[in-house]
Protein backbone atom coordinates (compact mmCIF):
# COMPACT_ATOMS: atom_id res chain seq x y z
CA UNK A 1 0.00 0.00 0.00
CA UNK A 2 2.77 2.22 1.20
CA UNK A 3 5.17 1.11 -2.26
CA UNK A 4 1.47 2.36 -4.13
CA UNK A 5 0.97 5.86 -2.35
CA UNK A 6 4.55 6.76 -3.23
CA UNK A 7 4.29 5.61 -6.39
CA UNK A 8 0.52 7.34 -7.01
CA UNK A 9 2.53 10.64 -5.65
CA UNK A 10 5.59 10.61 -7.53
CA UNK A 11 3.65 10.27 -10.50
CA UNK A 12 1.15 12.85 -9.58
CA UNK A 13 4.59 15.67 -9.31
CA UNK A 14 5.82 14.59 -12.43
CA UNK A 15 2.73 15.62 -14.67
CA UNK A 16 2.66 18.83 -12.79
CA UNK A 17 6.25 19.19 -13.54
CA UNK A 18 5.68 18.15 -17.28
CA UNK A 19 2.50 20.66 -16.96
CA UNK A 20 4.32 23.68 -16.03
CA UNK A 21 7.54 23.29 -17.52
CA UNK A 22 5.97 23.78 -21.07
CA UNK A 23 4.41 27.18 -20.08
CA UNK A 24 7.40 28.97 -18.01
CA UNK A 25 7.15 32.39 -18.50
CA UNK A 26 7.17 34.23 -22.15
CA UNK A 27 9.11 37.40 -23.56
CA UNK A 28 6.52 40.38 -24.05
CA UNK A 29 6.49 42.05 -27.18
CA UNK A 30 8.28 45.44 -27.89
CA UNK A 31 6.14 48.01 -29.93
CA UNK A 32 8.16 50.12 -31.63
CA UNK A 33 5.63 53.13 -30.54
CA UNK A 34 6.28 52.46 -27.37
CA UNK A 35 9.92 52.21 -28.03
CA UNK A 36 9.65 55.72 -30.00
CA UNK A 37 8.23 57.52 -26.85
CA UNK A 38 10.93 56.48 -24.52
CA UNK A 39 12.98 57.65 -27.48
CA UNK A 40 12.14 60.96 -26.99
CA UNK A 41 12.23 61.50 -23.20
CA UNK A 42 14.87 64.21 -23.46
CA UNK A 43 17.17 64.99 -20.22
CA UNK A 44 17.66 68.18 -21.04
CA UNK A 45 14.25 69.18 -20.89
CA UNK A 46 14.16 67.69 -17.32
CA UNK A 47 17.04 69.33 -16.23
CA UNK A 48 15.64 73.02 -17.72
CA UNK A 49 12.00 71.88 -15.64
CA UNK A 50 13.74 71.27 -12.83
CA UNK A 51 16.06 74.27 -12.32
CA UNK A 52 13.00 76.44 -13.28
CA UNK A 53 11.15 74.67 -10.19
CA UNK A 54 14.33 75.11 -7.77
CA UNK A 55 14.91 78.59 -8.78
CA UNK A 56 11.51 79.75 -6.87
CA UNK A 57 13.35 79.19 -3.66
CA UNK A 58 10.45 77.57 -1.99
CA UNK A 59 7.15 75.51 -2.95
CA UNK A 60 5.96 75.35 0.46
CA UNK A 61 2.18 74.66 0.13
CA UNK A 62 1.77 77.63 2.25
CA UNK A 63 4.04 80.18 0.24
CA UNK A 64 1.40 81.66 -1.38
CA UNK A 65 2.50 84.66 -2.92
CA UNK A 66 1.50 87.15 -5.84
CA UNK A 67 5.39 87.17 -7.22
CA UNK A 68 6.13 85.66 -10.13
CA UNK A 69 9.75 84.58 -9.03
CA UNK A 70 8.93 82.52 -5.82
CA UNK A 71 6.28 80.25 -3.67
CA UNK A 72 4.29 77.65 -4.72
CA UNK A 73 1.64 79.60 -6.59
CA UNK A 74 4.49 80.43 -8.86
CA UNK A 75 5.56 77.52 -9.16
CA UNK A 76 2.23 75.67 -10.24
CA UNK A 77 1.50 78.76 -12.92
CA UNK A 78 4.71 77.54 -14.27
CA UNK A 79 4.21 73.94 -14.38
CA UNK A 80 0.45 74.67 -15.76
CA UNK A 81 1.53 76.64 -18.45
CA UNK A 82 4.69 74.85 -19.49
CA UNK A 83 2.29 71.37 -20.14
CA UNK A 84 -0.33 73.72 -21.68
CA UNK A 85 2.60 74.75 -24.18
CA UNK A 86 3.28 70.52 -25.15
CA UNK A 87 0.34 69.98 -26.89
CA UNK A 88 -3.68 70.88 -27.80
CA UNK A 89 -4.55 67.32 -27.19
CA UNK A 90 -3.48 68.13 -23.25
CA UNK A 91 -6.29 69.47 -21.48
CA UNK A 92 -4.59 71.15 -18.31
CA UNK A 93 -6.23 72.48 -15.28
CA UNK A 94 -6.10 73.91 -11.76
CA UNK A 95 -7.81 71.36 -9.20
CA UNK A 96 -8.53 73.67 -6.38
CA UNK A 97 -9.43 72.99 -3.11
CA UNK A 98 -10.07 75.69 -0.48
CA UNK A 99 -8.96 74.33 2.86
CA UNK A 100 -9.41 75.38 6.44
CA UNK A 101 -6.91 75.37 9.65
CA UNK A 102 -6.28 71.78 10.62
CA UNK A 103 -2.88 70.05 11.39
CA UNK A 104 0.13 71.44 9.59
CA UNK A 105 -2.02 73.72 7.84
CA UNK A 106 -1.72 76.37 10.16
CA UNK A 107 -4.24 78.71 8.31
CA UNK A 108 -7.04 78.83 5.58
CA UNK A 109 -5.86 78.64 1.89
CA UNK A 110 -6.42 77.04 -1.26
CA UNK A 111 -4.57 74.48 -2.67
CA UNK A 112 -4.28 73.28 -6.54
CA UNK A 113 -2.94 70.43 -7.74
CA UNK A 114 -1.97 70.93 -11.33
CA UNK A 115 -3.91 68.01 -13.29
CA UNK A 116 -3.35 67.54 -17.39
CA UNK A 117 -5.58 64.91 -18.81
CA UNK A 118 -4.82 63.25 -22.39
CA UNK A 119 -8.16 61.84 -23.06
CA UNK A 120 -8.27 58.29 -24.53
CA UNK A 121 -11.21 55.82 -25.88
CA UNK A 122 -12.30 55.08 -22.82
CA UNK A 123 -12.91 56.62 -19.40
CA UNK A 124 -10.71 54.67 -17.14
CA UNK A 125 -7.92 56.04 -16.12
CA UNK A 126 -4.44 55.72 -15.67
CA UNK A 127 -2.00 58.06 -13.24
CA UNK A 128 1.57 59.56 -13.38
CA UNK A 129 1.87 61.45 -10.57
CA UNK A 130 4.44 63.32 -8.15
CA UNK A 131 4.31 66.32 -5.28
CA UNK A 132 5.61 69.96 -6.41
CA UNK A 133 5.76 71.00 -3.00
CA UNK A 134 8.22 71.61 -0.67
CA UNK A 135 8.70 71.82 3.29
CA UNK A 136 12.71 72.68 4.95
CA UNK A 137 13.45 71.81 8.67
CA UNK A 138 14.45 75.06 10.49
CA UNK A 139 18.27 75.71 11.33
CA UNK A 140 17.70 73.63 15.18
CA UNK A 141 16.70 70.94 12.84
CA UNK A 142 12.75 70.65 13.03
CA UNK A 143 9.76 71.43 11.55
CA UNK A 144 7.96 74.47 12.09
CA UNK A 145 5.04 74.74 9.79
CA UNK A 146 3.90 78.30 10.53
CA UNK A 147 7.23 79.01 9.15
CA UNK A 148 6.81 78.45 5.32
CA UNK A 149 9.16 80.93 4.10
CA UNK A 150 12.30 79.57 4.66
CA UNK A 151 14.62 78.50 1.44
CA UNK A 152 13.37 75.23 0.55
CA UNK A 153 14.13 74.27 -3.05
CA UNK A 154 13.66 70.53 -3.53
CA UNK A 155 15.25 69.20 -6.27
CA UNK A 156 15.11 65.33 -5.40
CA UNK A 157 11.80 65.96 -3.11
CA UNK A 158 9.59 65.87 -5.41
CA UNK A 159 11.14 67.94 -8.14
CA UNK A 160 12.18 65.10 -9.60
CA UNK A 161 9.27 63.61 -9.55
CA UNK A 162 7.33 66.56 -10.91
CA UNK A 163 9.56 67.29 -14.15
CA UNK A 164 9.06 63.31 -14.46
CA UNK A 165 5.37 63.74 -14.70
CA UNK A 166 5.94 66.70 -16.90
CA UNK A 167 8.23 65.25 -19.54
CA UNK A 168 6.01 62.18 -19.34
CA UNK A 169 3.09 64.05 -20.72
CA UNK A 170 5.07 65.77 -23.21
CA UNK A 171 6.03 62.63 -24.76
CA UNK A 172 2.95 61.06 -24.27
CA UNK A 173 0.98 63.84 -25.73
CA UNK A 174 3.39 64.68 -28.56
CA UNK A 175 3.44 60.64 -29.32
CA UNK A 176 0.19 60.63 -31.98
CA UNK A 177 -0.89 57.52 -30.21
CA UNK A 178 -4.34 56.73 -29.96
CA UNK A 179 -4.29 55.36 -26.55
CA UNK A 180 -7.88 53.21 -24.97
CA UNK A 181 -7.26 54.76 -21.30
CA UNK A 182 -7.32 58.28 -20.35
CA UNK A 183 -4.04 59.63 -19.30
CA UNK A 184 -3.82 61.77 -16.39
CA UNK A 185 -0.77 63.42 -15.22
CA UNK A 186 -0.62 65.40 -11.98
CA UNK A 187 1.37 67.56 -9.94
CA UNK A 188 0.24 67.54 -6.41
CA UNK A 189 0.61 69.92 -3.58
CA UNK A 190 0.26 69.53 0.10
CA UNK A 191 2.32 66.17 0.30
CA UNK A 192 4.22 67.68 3.03
CA UNK A 193 1.19 68.64 4.99
CA UNK A 194 -0.28 65.22 5.09
CA UNK A 195 -1.04 63.62 1.38
CA UNK A 196 -3.86 66.98 1.22
CA UNK A 197 -3.75 67.36 -2.34
CA UNK A 198 -4.01 63.70 -2.91
CA UNK A 199 -6.50 63.04 -0.91
CA UNK A 200 -8.88 65.91 -1.59
CA UNK A 201 -7.94 64.65 -5.83
CA UNK A 202 -8.80 60.32 -4.97
CA UNK A 203 -12.37 61.58 -2.97
CA UNK A 204 -13.18 63.31 -5.59
CA UNK A 205 -12.53 60.43 -7.63
CA UNK A 206 -14.37 58.00 -5.33
CA UNK A 207 -17.69 60.29 -4.91
CA UNK A 208 -17.83 60.64 -8.75
CA UNK A 209 -16.89 57.15 -9.76
CA UNK A 210 -14.19 57.71 -11.77
CA UNK A 211 -12.33 54.52 -12.99
CA UNK A 212 -8.69 54.37 -11.92
CA UNK A 213 -6.86 51.44 -13.16
CA UNK A 214 -3.41 52.76 -11.90
CA UNK A 215 -1.60 55.49 -10.15
CA UNK A 216 2.42 55.78 -10.77
CA UNK A 217 3.25 58.14 -7.73
CA UNK A 218 6.92 59.48 -8.61
CA UNK A 219 8.56 60.75 -5.41
CA UNK A 220 12.49 60.72 -5.04
CA UNK A 221 13.27 59.78 -8.09
CA UNK A 222 16.77 61.35 -8.95
CA UNK A 223 18.95 60.53 -6.39
CA UNK A 224 21.92 57.85 -6.78
CA UNK A 225 23.84 58.25 -3.64
CA UNK A 226 23.16 57.59 0.25
CA UNK A 227 24.36 59.89 2.62
CA UNK A 228 27.06 56.67 3.83
CA UNK A 229 28.64 57.19 0.12
CA UNK A 230 27.41 54.11 -1.08
CA UNK A 231 25.76 54.69 -4.86
CA UNK A 232 23.26 52.97 -6.62
CA UNK A 233 22.45 54.33 -10.36
CA UNK A 234 20.77 51.13 -11.14
CA UNK A 235 17.92 50.15 -8.91
CA UNK A 236 14.85 52.17 -8.05
CA UNK A 237 11.99 50.43 -5.61
CA UNK A 238 8.44 50.08 -6.29
CA UNK A 239 6.59 50.08 -3.31
CA UNK A 240 2.95 48.19 -3.29
CA UNK A 241 0.32 47.47 -0.45
CA UNK A 242 -0.72 44.34 0.86
CA UNK A 243 -2.55 41.58 0.26
CA UNK A 244 -0.09 39.70 -1.88
CA UNK A 245 -2.50 39.53 -4.65
CA UNK A 246 -4.29 43.13 -4.49
CA UNK A 247 -4.67 45.13 -7.83
CA UNK A 248 -1.54 47.55 -6.26
CA UNK A 249 0.89 44.70 -6.24
CA UNK A 250 -0.65 43.15 -9.56
CA UNK A 251 1.02 46.83 -11.10
CA UNK A 252 4.08 46.16 -9.13
CA UNK A 253 4.50 42.70 -11.17
CA UNK A 254 3.28 44.48 -13.88
CA UNK A 255 6.34 47.30 -13.96
CA UNK A 256 8.55 44.55 -13.13
CA UNK A 257 7.77 42.83 -16.15
CA UNK A 258 7.25 45.18 -18.89
CA UNK A 259 10.42 47.48 -17.16
CA UNK A 260 12.69 44.64 -18.01
CA UNK A 261 11.52 44.64 -21.63
CA UNK A 262 11.98 48.06 -22.49
CA UNK A 263 14.71 49.30 -20.07
CA UNK A 264 16.60 46.46 -19.14
CA UNK A 265 19.71 48.85 -17.94
CA UNK A 266 17.37 49.27 -14.58
CA UNK A 267 16.76 46.51 -11.80
CA UNK A 268 13.35 46.65 -10.37
CA UNK A 269 12.89 45.79 -6.96
CA UNK A 270 10.00 45.02 -5.84
CA UNK A 271 8.99 45.84 -2.03
CA UNK A 272 6.17 44.37 -0.43
CA UNK A 273 5.15 47.15 1.69
CA UNK A 274 2.98 50.21 0.96
CA UNK A 275 5.87 52.86 1.36
CA UNK A 276 8.82 53.22 3.46
CA UNK A 277 8.64 51.80 7.20
CA UNK A 278 6.24 54.44 9.04
CA UNK A 279 6.05 57.15 6.20
CA UNK A 280 3.96 57.55 3.44
CA UNK A 281 3.45 58.88 -0.05
CA UNK A 282 0.27 60.35 -2.47
CA UNK A 283 -0.53 57.18 -3.74
CA UNK A 284 -1.59 56.04 -0.34
CA UNK A 285 -4.55 58.53 -0.49
CA UNK A 286 -5.73 56.66 -3.73
CA UNK A 287 -5.31 53.03 -1.79
CA UNK A 288 -7.60 54.33 0.94
CA UNK A 289 -10.40 55.11 -1.67
CA UNK A 290 -10.25 51.79 -2.69
CA UNK A 291 -7.84 52.90 -6.51
CA UNK A 292 -4.77 50.64 -7.15
CA UNK A 293 -1.43 52.65 -6.75
CA UNK A 294 2.22 52.06 -6.33
CA UNK A 295 5.12 54.37 -5.30
CA UNK A 296 8.97 54.86 -7.29
CA UNK A 297 11.10 55.78 -5.33
CA UNK A 298 15.10 56.10 -5.53
CA UNK A 299 17.28 53.20 -4.42
CA UNK A 300 19.29 55.29 -1.44
CA UNK A 301 17.70 57.67 -0.31
CA UNK A 302 20.11 60.31 0.98
CA UNK A 303 18.63 61.35 4.52
CA UNK A 304 21.38 64.56 4.98
CA UNK A 305 19.53 66.21 2.22
CA UNK A 306 16.11 65.63 2.55
CA UNK A 307 14.07 68.62 4.12
CA UNK A 308 16.44 70.77 3.78
CA UNK A 309 18.04 73.97 2.00
CA UNK A 310 20.39 71.94 0.34
CA UNK A 311 17.85 69.50 -1.72
CA UNK A 312 19.67 71.62 -4.73
CA UNK A 313 20.33 70.07 -8.52
CA UNK A 314 23.77 68.96 -7.64
CA UNK A 315 21.93 66.17 -5.62
CA UNK A 316 20.27 65.02 -8.65
CA UNK A 317 21.26 62.12 -11.20
CA UNK A 318 19.97 63.22 -14.54
CA UNK A 319 21.05 60.28 -16.30
CA UNK A 320 19.18 58.28 -13.64
CA UNK A 321 16.01 60.37 -13.81
CA UNK A 322 15.64 59.77 -17.20
CA UNK A 323 15.83 56.05 -17.17
CA UNK A 324 13.17 56.26 -14.44
CA UNK A 325 10.76 58.47 -16.60
CA UNK A 326 11.29 55.95 -19.42
CA UNK A 327 10.60 53.14 -17.11
CA UNK A 328 7.04 54.86 -15.66
CA UNK A 329 6.11 55.85 -19.61
CA UNK A 330 6.82 52.50 -20.59
CA UNK A 331 4.44 50.54 -18.56
CA UNK A 332 1.81 53.47 -18.45
CA UNK A 333 1.88 53.28 -22.12
CA UNK A 334 0.94 49.85 -22.92
CA UNK A 335 -1.51 49.98 -20.01
CA UNK A 336 -3.28 52.40 -21.85
CA UNK A 337 -2.58 50.36 -25.10
CA UNK A 338 -4.09 47.25 -23.57
CA UNK A 339 -7.44 45.76 -22.98
CA UNK A 340 -8.73 46.48 -19.34
CA UNK A 341 -8.21 43.47 -17.12
CA UNK A 342 -10.97 41.06 -17.56
CA UNK A 343 -13.30 40.37 -14.60
CA UNK A 344 -13.30 37.23 -12.82
CA UNK A 345 -15.75 37.35 -10.09
CA UNK A 346 -18.97 36.14 -10.04
CA UNK A 347 -21.93 38.02 -10.04
CA UNK A 348 -24.26 35.51 -8.19
CA UNK A 349 -21.44 34.75 -5.40
CA UNK A 350 -19.33 37.45 -5.73
CA UNK A 351 -16.26 34.84 -5.37
CA UNK A 352 -13.59 34.38 -7.98
CA UNK A 353 -14.90 31.97 -10.91
CA UNK A 354 -12.13 29.20 -10.45
CA UNK A 355 -13.11 25.44 -10.00
CA UNK A 356 -11.43 21.91 -9.75
CA UNK A 357 -12.74 20.61 -12.95
CA UNK A 358 -14.40 17.61 -13.64
CA UNK A 359 -11.98 15.41 -12.64
CA UNK A 360 -11.64 17.49 -9.15
CA UNK A 361 -7.66 17.75 -9.82
CA UNK A 362 -7.69 20.60 -12.68
CA UNK A 363 -7.73 24.36 -12.25
CA UNK A 364 -10.18 25.13 -14.16
CA UNK A 365 -10.82 29.15 -14.87
CA UNK A 366 -13.17 31.78 -16.00
CA UNK A 367 -14.00 35.14 -17.09
CA UNK A 368 -15.73 38.13 -18.34
CA UNK A 369 -14.83 39.00 -21.57
CA UNK A 370 -12.29 42.16 -21.88
CA UNK A 371 -13.36 45.08 -24.86
CA UNK A 372 -10.77 44.97 -27.61
CA UNK A 373 -9.29 41.57 -26.07
CA UNK A 374 -7.85 39.20 -29.13
CA UNK A 375 -6.62 36.70 -26.02
CA UNK A 376 -5.96 36.10 -22.46
CA UNK A 377 -2.65 35.25 -20.99
CA UNK A 378 -3.27 32.80 -17.82
CA UNK A 379 -0.71 33.16 -14.71
CA UNK A 380 0.13 30.59 -12.37
CA UNK A 381 2.41 30.65 -9.13
CA UNK A 382 2.83 28.13 -6.64
CA UNK A 383 0.89 29.88 -3.67
CA UNK A 384 4.46 30.37 -1.08
CA UNK A 385 6.10 32.35 -4.40
CA UNK A 386 5.42 36.16 -4.82
CA UNK A 387 6.32 36.41 -8.49
CA UNK A 388 4.47 34.31 -11.45
CA UNK A 389 6.10 31.58 -12.44
CA UNK A 390 4.05 30.16 -15.32
CA UNK A 391 2.14 31.42 -17.89
CA UNK A 392 0.14 29.94 -21.15
CA UNK A 393 -1.79 31.93 -24.20
CA UNK A 394 -5.11 31.02 -24.14
CA UNK A 395 -6.59 32.75 -27.46
CA UNK A 396 -9.47 34.49 -27.07
CA UNK A 397 -11.84 32.20 -25.46
CA UNK A 398 -13.23 32.97 -21.73
CA UNK A 399 -12.08 29.49 -19.64
CA UNK A 400 -9.57 27.78 -19.87
CA UNK A 401 -8.27 24.36 -17.34
CA UNK A 402 -4.91 23.40 -16.57
CA UNK A 403 -4.66 19.61 -16.33
CA UNK A 404 -3.07 18.09 -12.87
CA UNK A 405 -2.75 21.52 -10.85
CA UNK A 406 -4.24 22.25 -7.54
CA UNK A 407 -5.93 24.70 -7.17
CA UNK A 408 -5.09 24.36 -3.72
CA UNK A 409 -1.22 24.53 -4.27
CA UNK A 410 -1.46 27.50 -6.67
CA UNK A 411 -2.55 30.78 -7.09
CA UNK A 412 -3.77 32.13 -10.44
CA UNK A 413 -4.64 34.69 -12.87
CA UNK A 414 -5.77 36.14 -16.26
CA UNK A 415 -4.75 38.68 -18.31
CA UNK A 416 -6.11 40.60 -21.31
CA UNK A 417 -4.19 40.84 -24.77
CA UNK A 418 -4.76 42.89 -27.86
CA UNK A 419 -4.11 42.30 -31.41
CA UNK A 420 -0.56 43.65 -30.96
CA UNK A 421 0.33 42.09 -27.79
CA UNK A 422 -0.52 44.55 -25.18
CA UNK A 423 -1.31 43.09 -21.80
CA UNK A 424 -3.29 44.03 -19.37
CA UNK A 425 -2.51 44.03 -15.64
CA UNK A 426 -3.41 40.64 -13.98
CA UNK A 427 -6.74 40.12 -12.58
CA UNK A 428 -5.72 37.24 -9.67
CA UNK A 429 -8.15 35.09 -8.51
CA UNK A 430 -8.31 36.38 -5.02
CA UNK A 431 -11.08 34.31 -2.72
CA UNK A 432 -12.82 36.77 -0.59
CA UNK A 433 -12.69 35.64 3.51
CA UNK A 434 -15.25 33.74 4.86
CA UNK A 435 -17.91 35.39 6.97
CA UNK A 436 -17.77 35.18 10.62
CA UNK A 437 -19.40 32.05 12.39
CA UNK A 438 -21.27 33.03 15.14
CA UNK A 439 -22.39 30.54 17.53
CA UNK A 440 -24.86 30.92 20.83
CA UNK A 441 -23.93 29.49 23.93
CA UNK A 442 -26.61 28.36 26.32
CA UNK A 443 -27.31 31.55 28.15
CA UNK A 444 -27.02 34.00 25.39
CA UNK A 445 -23.25 34.31 25.50
CA UNK A 446 -20.87 33.38 22.21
Amino acid sequence: MFRRTHFLLALATTLIAANVSSATAQTPRIDPRVATILDNVSQDSLHAYLAKLVSFQTRNAMSVSDRPDWGVKAAREYIMHTMQSFSPKLQVSLDCYDVDQQGRIMQPTQLCNVVAVLPGKSARRIYISGHYDTVARQANGRFDWSKWDNPAPGADDDGSGTVLTMESARVMAQSGLDFDATLVFMAVVAEEEGLIGASLHAAKAAKEGWRIDAVLNNDMVGNVEGNDGITDSRTVRVFSEAPTDSPSRQIARYIKRWAAVYVPSTVIRLIAREDRFGRGGDHTAFNREGFPGVRFTESLENYSRQHIKDDTLGGVDFHYLTRNTRIDDAVAATLALAPPAPDVMSERSHQPMLGRGESGYDAALRWQASPGAAGYRVVWREAWTPDWQYEVNVGNVTEHTLPNVSIDDYVFGVAAVDADGHESVVAAYERQPRARTNVRQEGGGR
